[in-house]
């Protein structure tokens, strides 16, 4: 344990430390660039400005309304006893176990690749994007906008069994485009997020704790005084 004049002489050193200054320049996507001629040009900012351009799009709202009007696909998966049908809840599509920004670069790398020499616009890749969620071939899980959040957050660990849509046929379509990694984890959770282990896990995050109060109504004194009238 240090000694009163060794933590003086700790915060007199933190005190006159020599400050650094970091001048930082920051960019948005350039919104101009539409075409794409070269893998390299795929970064974070590009697939994140396309990501916004599909949740923003009028066919991806439709294809979420159709999976509720058509698919029936109203309920959270991991508590099913909440049904927009008949509880004023948000109900979203948990992406998973790729998410929207990893279909979306790995979709845009395959075509960029298949174009070779010729340029691929922002807006195809999009759209094809969106095509394969109509194809079926893109996992989802209904969750409530809470769980969806937890899911996001790594708070809850999401079944493998309640994925919809067959999101292997994508792997297996677009392997050679994702990388090894996600491959890794993708196959490590198909072993454990649908064990006794996880279920526990999601069972102690998501049971509720009821807590009873007693309350004891007492009156204030100008009561008292006047029932005693």
């Amino acid at each position: 344990m240090k000694t009163i004049d060794e933590e003086k002489n700790v915060q007199d050193v933190v005190n006159n430390e020599d400050k650094i200054e970091l001048n930082m320049s920051v960019s948005d996507f350039d919104m101009s660039v539409a075409e794409i001629d070269s893998t390299e040009d795929i970064d974070m900012k590009l697939v994140s400005y396309i990501e916004k351009e599909i949740r923003n799009s009028f066919e991806y709202r439709s294809y979420v309304q159709y999976l509720k009007d058509e698919l029936d696909l109203t309920k959270c998966a991991l508590l099913p006893s909440i049904d927009v049908k008949t509880t004023p809840v948000t109900l979203e599509f948990h992406h998973f176990p790729l998410t929207l920004f990893d279909i979306t670069e790995t979709i845009a790398k395959s075509m960029v690749h298949k174009a070779k020499s010729e340029t691929v616009s922002c807006f195809n890749i999009a759209e094809e994007v969106v095509l394969e969620h109509f194809r079926n071939n893109v996992g989802l899980v209904p969750l409530t906008e809470t769980l969806h959040q937890m899911a996001h957050n790594n708070a809850i660990i999401v079944p493998i069994n309640k994925v919809n849509g067959n999101y292997k046929e994508f792997i297996n379509k677009y392997k050679a485009f994702i990388e090894h990694d996600k491959l890794d984890r993708i196959t490590m959770m198909e072993a454990y997020n649908d064990s006794d282990d996880a279920q526990q896990y999601n069972n102690d995050k998501l049971k509720k704790r009821i807590v009873n109060y007693n309350i004891e109504y007492r009156k204030n004194k100008k009561e008292e005084d006047e029932n005693d009238v």
